[in-house]
């Protein structure tokens, strides 16, 4: 169940600053520069949020900066530069082109680009397109390939191929002593796999389509996620915010997490510190006890090696010695010494 308006208004007070900052300030600065607009080539009407370098201060945002260059306007993007084809402002989004294969020549990208790395930017969320052209180089040559050769490309040790796809390749699909060595979205919306030919290079030729959005930029300079505003538009996109149930949901895993922790410490305490000691002291205390069985038994042993006392008789005289007492043997002795003598 989500929270209450006034609740969730109450615990997001503290943001209510930045979100008045990533939707007010940034409508109210876009309104008052609609006027602004400038041209490059047959790029006309270029309007916030993009911009021409050298334009005014208060001409665009410069996250959405454009140079013009030979009457072509270039997007510096990820490291690499892009034609500028057009710029659709009702459907959000820029059609660029890399500027190696702009021109329909045989080539590898300017930069390596792939899907993933293209809508890992806050200022373009999302691609307009499903496959990407990826170009292989192997270190012989592969024969069931060899019709997506690119031929300017080849030497003696070296046979590159372009392939297509929907993703990044897996590691098995791609051929032994191959390796990807450059990636580029494509504006085919259909699965292929052509041989390296005019049809080809015309599509390289053609670009794509990146779709931008200064509130995903918004979104994502303040550390928070942008997601659709609505399934049926996807032009539009707001910062994601946490609900209830998805703090309750954080909480559990959370507290399962915590509690996993505490029985595996517990486990780790119990077999390499309790058991040992427990073991250490049980062996401790039987060493003890052992020495002080020893002990005692020395002692009644000294106990018995005391020379008994000699019994007196009821008068106060001591009784006859016995036959074997030490007073008649020393006698014996003597009277036998004198008789020899």
């Amino acid at each position: 169940m989500r929270i209450e308006a006034s609740a969730a208004f109450t615990s997001s007070r503290p943001l209510f600053p930045l979100f008045i900052f990533l939707f007010f300030i940034p409508g109210f600065h876009a309104r008052n520069l609609q006027q602004c607009s400038s041209s490059c080539g047959d790029l006309t009407n270029i309007s916030y949020p993009f911009r021409l370098q050298g334009d005014p201060a208060g001409c665009g945002d410069v996250d959405f900066q454009l140079s013009c260059q030979n009457n072509t306007a270039i997007l510096n993007f990820r490291g690499g530069k892009y034609y500028v084809k057009g710029i659709s402002y009702d459907k959000r989004t820029i059609r660029v082109v890399d500027v190696n294969l702009a021109h329909g020549t045989c080539g590898l990208p300017y930069k390596s680009l792939s899907m993933s790395e293209a809508t890992d930017d806050g200022r373009f969320p999302s691609l307009i397109t499903f496959w990407q052209a990826n170009f292989v180089n192997c270190s012989n040559t592969i024969p069931e390939l060899t019709d997506s050769k690119v031929p300017c490309l080849n030497g003696d040790t070296s046979h590159i191929y372009v392939n297509f796809s929907n993703r990044n390749l897996f590691g098995y699909e791609i051929p032994r002593n191959c390796k990807v060595i450059s990636r580029i979205p494509t504006s085919s919306e259909n699965e292929m796999n052509y041989p390296y030919n005019e049809t080809t290079l015309k599509l390289l030729a053609t670009g794509f389509d990146l779709r931008w959005s200064v509130e995903c930029r918004n979104c994502h300079t303040f550390g928070l996620s942008c997601v659709y505003e609505s399934k049926n538009d996807p032009r539009i996109f707001r910062c994601e915010t946490m609900y209830e149930e998805d703090y309750k949901t954080l909480l559990t895993a959370a507290i399962a997490y915590l509690v996993s922790r505490s029985l595996i410490d517990k486990a780790l305490l119990v077999r390499f510190i309790l058991a040992p000691l427990v073991v250490f002291v049980f062996l401790l205390h039987k060493c003890l006890t052992t020495r002080k069985k020893v002990g005692n038994a020395e002692h009644v042993g000294d106990l018995q090696m005391l020379p008994k006392p000699i019994p007196c008789s009821p008068q106060g005289h001591t009784r006859n010695l016995p036959s074997d007492s030490p007073k008649q043997v020393l006698i014996a002795a003597s009277i036998e010494r004198s008789t020899l003598t």
